[in-house]
C-alpha cells in the first residue's frame, strides 16, 4: 500500500477504485492491483534473492512478450500460455503483438509460459522461472523445478534448491545434493 501510494502521487487518476480496477483488471488490493507487481516486476538478481527492477515496464510490452522475456502477468499467472496473456492484453489494453514472433519464441506455445522460462537459452531468464513458480506456489511444476537441479548455471541451482526445499518443505542435505558441485 505504501509504494502504490507513492505511485498514486503522480498517478491520481487511479486513486479511486473503480478507476484502478478499470486500469488493472484485478480486485483492489490483490497482487494484480499492486503497481510495482506490473510496472516494476521481480527481474533482477538480489543477494539470495530476485528483486525488483528500477526500470518502470508497462506490462505490454512488445519486447519482452514477443521475445519469450519474463511478463508482469505470468509472473503470477506461472500456468497460462502465452496465448491466454495474449488475449488479456489485447482484451484489456487494446494491444497486438507479432504473431510470427510469437510463434517463434514460445514452442510449444500451449506450454505455460513459466515452463518456457526455466527451459530458456538465457540463464538470467531460467532464474526468473524458478522464482515465479515458487512465489506462486507450483507445486504442478514440481518435475521441471526438479530438473532446474541441474542448471549449468550455479546461482540457478541455488535458486531451485532452496525453492524446491520450500515448497516441499523439506531439505535436500540428506540427498547429497549439493549446488555448487557439478
Amino acid at each position: 500500500a505504501q509504494d502504490d501510494a507513492s505511485c498514486l502521487r503522480c498517478h491520481q487518476r487511479f486513486a479511486a477504485d473503480k478507476l484502478l480496477v478499470a486500469h488493472t483488471h484485478h480486485p483492489v488490493g490483490s497482487p494484480g492491483s499492486r503497481c510495482m507487481n506490473c510496472h516494476m516486476p521481480r527481474l533482477n538478481e538480489g543477494l539470495q534473492d530476485l528483486v525488483r527492477t528500477h526500470l518502470i515496464y508497462s506490462p505490454t510490452n512488445s519486447e519482452m512478450i514477443e521475445s519469450n522475456e519474463p511478463n508482469a502477468c505470468n509472473l503470477c499467472h506461472t500456468e497460462k500460455p502465452i496465448d491466454w496473456t495474449l488475449e488479456h492484453l489485447e482484451k484489456w489494453y487494446d494491444v497486438t503483438f507479432n504473431d510470427s514472433s510469437i510463434a517463434f519464441s514460445y514452442q510449444p506455445r500451449e506450454r505455460p509460459v513459466a515452463i518456457g522460462w526455466l527451459k530458456h537459452r538465457r540463464e538470467a531468464v531460467r532464474l526468473v522461472g524458478a522464482d515465479c513458480l515458487v512465489r506462486s506456489g507450483a507445486t504442478w511444476a514440481l518435475p521441471d523445478l526438479v530438473d532446474a537441479l541441474d542448471d549449468d548455471f550455479m546461482i540457478n541451482r541455488q535458486f531451485a534448491r532452496t525453492g524446491l526445499e520450500k515448497l516441499v518443505g523439506r531439505s535436500l542435505k540428506s540427498t547429497g545434493y549439493r549446488f555448487y558441485m557439478s
